[in-house]
């Protein structure tokens, strides 16, 4: 079966844009990434063709892989997956953002790359929200700490947060869990205006997260249909 990646676009985008009337936000302040992990080439042109820029990837070779193909000026490489220290320098050559930052370790090699390039990095730093031990990112309690690590590092902006929150059957709940990583957005944002992007939603929860007050949503299944 051909997926039409146009009309998936204009499908999502149409949600996005009801969404954001419901709640009076502008959908225009929010940033649609497509997360075009184990995705065929051919898809990412067409959703390129179709208007996305923002593309988010989860393993480093394959960010590799896709940008060397493309080596295109028009698309932002987004990656969101957890970071392996052994990776750094490919992530930290081919993204303009990094979604998952969470350990010194990992924000210090990621500097010292960024650093060899004469590059900034603009980063989020993941938060566990549910704190699962399936899911990467620091406790809520650490947040804090973590980002003025980060504001340290001359090569690394940063951004925001990124969560992962746990996908409740019940609505409430689930409402009541993207309204605790915002209040954290908020904390972060009084300590540093600037580090006030959001990033969170997926196809499961993106209309939740745009309602709670995000500001990107990874989508990856409403757009290139799921992976095989």
């Amino acid at each position: 079966m051909q997926i039409n990646i146009g009309q998936n676009i204009k499908n999502i985008s149409k949600e996005i844009e009801s969404t954001c009337k419901s709640c009076d936000r502008d959908p225009k302040n929010i940033k649609l990434i497509a997360v075009s992990k184990k995705q065929d080439l051919k898809y990412i042109k067409m959703a390129l063709q179709n208007g996305i820029n923002n593309f988010g990837e989860n393993y480093a070779q394959e960010l590799h892989e896709k940008c060397i193909h493309f080596n295109s000026k028009e698309i932002t490489w987004h990656f969101i997956g957890p970071m392996q220290s052994n990776k750094i320098k490919i992530i930290a050559k081919h993204a303009a953002w990094v979604h998952a930052l969470n350990r010194e370790k990992i924000i210090i090699k990621l500097n010292e790359e960024c650093k060899k390039m004469n590059k900034t990095i603009r980063a989020c730093i993941q938060v566990n929200i549910s704190n699962e031990s399936s899911k990467s990112g620091c406790l809520p309690e650490d947040l804090l700490k973590i980002a003025k690590f980060v504001k340290t590092m001359k090569n690394i902006e940063l951004k925001g947060i990124m969560a992962l929150p746990r996908l409740y059957e019940d609505n409430t709940r689930a409402l009541q869990e993207m309204k605790m990583i915002i209040d954290l957005s908020k904390r972060l944002q009084k300590k540093y205006p600037n580090a006030s992007e959001i990033s969170l939603g997926t196809t499961c929860d993106f209309k939740n997260a745009i309602i709670s007050g995000s500001t990107m949503l990874r989508i990856g299944e409403s757009i290139f249909g799921k992976r095989k």
